[in-house]
């Protein structure tokens, strides 16, 4: 794959929204790209996008795609389609040529948020000054009309900002500004990145490991898939949902609840983050008296330690309750005993 870090592996192409991925085709340097329906009039890449598109559950949505996979005939199929489509492009072939020029010599000379726009195949083909020239297209934008453009309020670009100096003369001495900028690229800054999003889920607890077998990484990556659209569909339906560390490790426990020693390290994470002490910390765990008596937290934890190791076998014992705990942990925790110091200890004994 050119100006990759790796010169190996699968690339997979998905469409996604919010971080949700709903399809997706994939590609290697030995096999190629998988089997789909080629047209004659578009290039494979565009044939890609329109066969990932008529996998959606529904038409009359819009497509935003950066500039490896936009040209003017995908565009005009997907219109033909009832898709909307907007994107960044390159200067292509069939892109209007003195846009293609404007951007080759005169990339840096315009003054800020000059907009030039021409129409092809019903297609509109832009070119918008911002710190360079911007070469867009879309089927479902215009720019005619007061209404083609928005206030936005935008950050006055870094000194060190390659070509910034065009931007920063519109701010002056203001930090932000409310400016006027067209639609399509408000819109493109806004609903741009739902690959990316479900890239960064991923990333965050990835299931890969190294194997020597080719198939395995298209394995593990299913997996955290199904584990990112999973917490996804979770966020939509609750009111208050957990965070995605919480969520993954409820997901673990869930399917691995046969397994003791995933239970045991559910209950160390049920612990808290907070509870990690150290003599620089000394001063902000202290004991407080709390408005209501709570079952104490290291109590609770042993108790359901101990019923896990005895498979559920004690049944009626009860954690001791306490009117006090840490006001920094925020848990209620016995004054007598030994459960502050075991609570708040890095080398507890679990």
């Amino acid at each position: 794959m050119p100006n990759k870090p790796i010169t190996q592996g699968y690339k997979i192409f998905g469409i996604a929204d919010h971080g949700y991925l709903y399809n997706f085709l994939w590609s290697s340097r030995e096999k190629g790209l998988q089997d789909i329906v080629l047209q004659p009039d578009l290039t494979k890449t565009g044939c890609l996008v329109k066969n990932l598109a008529l996998t959606l559950p529904r038409r009359q949505l819009t497509i935003y795609m950066d500039n490896y996979f936009t040209s003017i005939p995908l565009f005009s199929e997907l219109r033909h389609y009832d898709f909307g489509a907007v994107g960044t492009t390159r200067p292509h072939k069939d892109f209007p040529a003195e846009l293609r020029h404007l951007k080759e010599r005169f990339a840096t000379k315009l003054q800020w948020n000059t907009l030039l726009a021409r129409v092809v195949d019903n297609t509109l083909c832009l070119a918008w000054q911002d710190n360079n020239i911007v070469l867009a297209l879309s089927n479902i934008h215009t720019v005619h009309r007061a209404e083609d453009f928005r206030v936005r309020l935008r950050k006055r670009p870094a000194k060190t900002s390659t070509n910034g100096r065009i931007v920063r003369a519109v701010f002056g001495e203001d930090p932000t500004k409310e400016l006027q900028i067209p639609c399509f690229i408000d819109d493109y800054n806004q609903y741009m990145g739902g690959v990316d999003l479900a890239n960064q889920y991923r990333e965050a607890y990835e299931t890969h490991q190294i194997t020597q077998r080719n198939w395995w990484p298209l394995f593990y990556w299913l997996i955290d898939i199904a584990c990112v659209n999973a917490y996804r569909l979770y966020t939509l339906h609750q009111e208050k949902p957990s965070s995605h560390l919480e969520f993954r490790v409820q997901l673990a426990t869930r399917l691995l609840e046969y397994s003791a020693e995933a239970k045991l390290q559910y209950l160390k994470v049920d612990l808290g983050g907070k509870r990690l002490f150290s003599p620089e910390f000394a001063n902000i765990h202290y004991w407080i008296k709390r408005t209501k008596q709570e079952s104490c937290k290291w109590c609770l934890y042993q108790l359901k330690r101990q019923r896990v190791l005895d498979k559920g076998t004690i049944s009626k014992s009860r954690a001791k309750r306490s009117m006090g705990g840490c006001v920094f942990c925020d848990v209620a925790l016995c004054k007598e005993g030994e459960c502050w110091s075991r609570y708040h200890s890095n080398n507890a004994n679990y």
